[in-house]
């Protein structure tokens, strides 16, 4: 059991060598040395705070603010209704993110506010991507610091977002579908393909955007997805407002297209 693994990893950091290391400390240093031996492994479960509590000499409050710093540093992954789950360290969802721009090489804080999900039929394009004639699509506006809005639209095979279609529109902010549809389903986007030009917004983009009248074209971004096989996985379209930074795709060789001046969510 995952409790009995956590409780024998922990006891020997709370003997009284390491009298001077706070608690929350020396939990976050038994779990983060687990993982890395191999003893805790990606999506082991972790047991409830109160279970710990029981069995460490740790209160309530000392375990949640080692499990916050194990969540921050990206050893763990906290998701609400589920549990703490220990995170693939060798996956880099920053390093896979769609649309994230960066100002001398530092990114910059990304803002996403959920605006629903829904189920579409597809246009011949689509359809003939995921091969299926409808998908689910999840729309959100994206911010880069001091930039416009930008409208998104993410859209995965009904199959995939099955948990999802109830959900407010809140729950959407902030998340990466990326992200979850890994630790949820393990479905690993790992490649993009790009498409950049310039068209007219959609109707749900102006609408969403506020835009005047006069505004009637913006930069459309396409993204598809592919797992590690060369299979489909997901479809994004981002309307980029005219006025946002510009656009420096880069790509190396058998890594995929990363954006630099903007990048891959």
């Amino acid at each position: 059991m995952t409790l009995e693994k956590i409780v024998k990893a922990c006891l020997p950091h709370f003997e009284n060598e390491h009298l001077g290391v706070p608690k929350y400390a020396r939990f976050y240093n038994a779990i983060k040395q687990a993982v890395h031996a191999g003893d805790l492994l990606p999506g082991d479960k972790l047991p409830s705070e109160q279970a710990l509590s029981a069995r460490l000499p740790a209160s309530l409050g000392t375990l949640q603010k080692a499990l916050k710093a194990l969540s921050d540093d990206g050893i763990v992954i906290r998701e609400h209704g589920r549990g703490t789950f220990i995170r693939d360290q060798e996956v880099k969802f920053e390093d896979i993110r769609v649309f994230r721009f960066l100002d001398e090489g530092r990114p910059l804080p990304l803002n996403l506010q959920g605006l629903g999900i829904r189920e579409v039929g597809l246009d011949t394009e689509l359809a003939e991507f995921f091969g299926q004639q409808k998908a689910a699509v999840v729309q959100r506006l994206v911010q880069v610091e001091g930039e416009p809005w930008t409208f998104n639209e993410f859209y995965m095979p009904l199959a995939y977002a099955e948990a999802l279609m109830e959900r407010p529109a809140s729950d959407f902010d902030g998340l990466s579908l990326h992200e979850y549809l890994f630790h949820t389903q393990r479905i690993l986007t790992s490649r993009f393909m790009h498409r950049l030009g310039v068209g007219p917004f959609s109707a749900d983009a102006r609408h969403s955007l506020a835009l005047p009248d006069d505004v009637r074209y913006g930069m459309q971004w396409q993204v598809r997805g592919y797992s590690q096989d060369g299979l489909p996985t997901t479809f994004q379209r981002f309307e980029l407002q005219p006025g946002h930074r510009e656009v420096e795709i880069t790509t190396q060789a058998m890594q995929p297209a990363q954006v630099t001046q903007g990048s891959g969510a």
